[in-house]
């Protein structure tokens, strides 16, 4: 019975008047009315730990081709140009580290000590209350993990239209001339767009729905980017376009607010 209810309140909310907004402040300002915290909700944050926790308990593969086919492409060009190294790896909106957890199925616990996970200072505080995460190395600060560490591969799928100034992180990234720089199911549009994403809580995160959290909306600021400023900000400094390629599905919900497109950016040798 709670399943049939579930999906006729599933597609009851897909009626859910959603404003239009003239920019990604008007968004965020809505959504922070709707959900206090956005991305940060304790709720949220909790919920998508959980959920995964639990998916783990249960030995379920992690696979996630969506997300993990173009990190494995950038690992197996890296690995092929230096063998006997690992790359060390930056997950930029990396989750509860489902990435890198697959990752260690395939080359084992020495992943952990490669790889950062940049996610927002309330995710970041949530994973110390689990077990699973302990491994993973989480963190809010992006300059210093950039700065004390070599790292080889910054990584971001579907993740940097969610920021307020995407280019401005992305000419920081650019000014470490990192080897290998991939985004992947980027929602690009020829003239930006903000907008307001809504999802039920069930929808977000990774694993089996948790009812005892009830199934409320979360409502997220987004907006598309501009596929040429993005490519400039790389192109024009020191690196060269080697994977760009246009995408069927990217889990981007609203399709008709721009198109997906694969990245990949090999930094030019000096």
């Amino acid at each position: 019975m709670y399943k049939i209810f579930e999906k006729i309140r599933n597609k009851f909310n897909k009626f859910e008047y959603i404003p239009k907004v003239k920019n990604f402040n008007q968004a965020n300002l809505f959504c922070q009315n709707k959900n206090s915290g956005v991305y940060e909700s304790e709720l949220l944050c909790k919920y998508r730990f959980e959920k995964l926790d639990n998916y783990l308990k249960k030995n379920e593969n992690l696979f996630n081709p969506l997300a993990i086919n173009m990190l494995l492409v950038c690992i197996a060009y890296f690995l092929k140009n230096n063998e006997r190294k690992f790359p060390k790896i930056i997950d930029f909106g990396g989750a509860c580290g489902e990435n890198i957890l697959f990752l260690e199925t395939i080359f084992g616990n020495d992943i952990f000590e490669n790889s950062w996970i940049i996610e927002t200072p309330g995710q970041v505080e949530e994973s110390r209350n689990w077990k699973f995460a302990q491994k993973l190395n989480f963190s809010s600060d992006i300059n210093t993990i950039l700065k004390k560490n070599k790292i080889d591969i910054f990584f971001s799928s579907a993740a940097i239209n969610y920021l307020e100034n995407p280019y401005d992180m992305l000419s920081f990234v650019e000014k470490f001339r990192l080897p290998l720089i991939c985004l992947t199911r980027n929602n690009f549009s020829l003239k930006p767009q903000s907008f307001i994403q809504v999802s039920n809580l069930s929808e977000n995160g990774f694993g089996k729905h948790f009812e005892k959290f009830g199934n409320p909306k979360i409502w997220y600021p987004s907006q598309t980017i501009n596929e040429k400023k993005v490519k400039d900000i790389f192109l024009k400094n020191s690196y060269e376009l080697i994977i760009d390629k246009s995408i069927d599905d990217s889990g981007i919900i609203n399709k008709k607010t721009g198109y997906p497109k694969d990245l990949l950016f090999k930094v030019i040798q000096q």
